[in-house]
């Protein structure tokens, strides 16, 4: 009966653990050793993590700096090449010759607030020859320059990579 009563059981803790290093990677190296040096069985590691930090920041930059570089150079394009169009149709052509990025500026933030929230969305697409999909799944890359978005499709287990004008609507889950 003893033997019963001894068994092993299993125990869940959440915990912060502070490691002052000279930075943030080798403080996540600290604690990896640690962690795998001991007894535990299994980790996860949910905040702190810094390391990407410099290339997200540098390719903002270079995204932004393409957005206020290409209307500008377009807009006197446009007015060196068709001085006498009427201000009506220069404004509805304007519009028309934005980079992808400004059209879909509002969808792309949303994407990419559902990637950073891990958001399971349900996608609705049309393909090549109007095939029509609905795909529960979850953001894991946006790239506005390309209009590429990659979705991991939860239901199927695969990774798809559709273009932004593909997405037809979408519904958070």
């Amino acid at each position: 009966m003893e033997s019963q009563n001894n068994k092993v059981k299993k125990f869940l803790f959440k915990v912060d653990i502070l490691i002052e290093e000279e930075t943030n990677g080798r403080a996540l190296e600290s604690l990896l050793h640690v962690l795998n040096s001991n007894k535990f069985e299994d980790y996860q590691i949910r905040e702190g993590i810094e390391l990407g930090r410099k290339i997200e920041q540098s390719l903002k930059e270079t995204i932004l700096q393409r957005q206020t570089k290409a209307p500008d150079s377009r807009a006197t394009a446009n007015k060196e090449a068709k001085p006498a169009v009427e201000p009506a149709k220069e404004s509805a052509s304007a519009g028309n010759s934005l980079p992808a990025s400004d059209q879909h500026r509002q969808i792309w933030e949303e994407m990419k607030r559902f990637q950073t929230d891990n958001t399971l969305i349900r996608l609705y697409v049309i393909k090549a020859m109007g095939v029509k999909l609905s795909m529960p799944c979850r953001i894991i890359n946006i790239d506005p320059p390309s209009g590429n978005l990659s979705v991991y499709h939860v239901d199927e287990k695969k990774v798809y990579l559709l273009k932004i004008n593909e997405i037809d609507d979408y519904e958070i889950r």
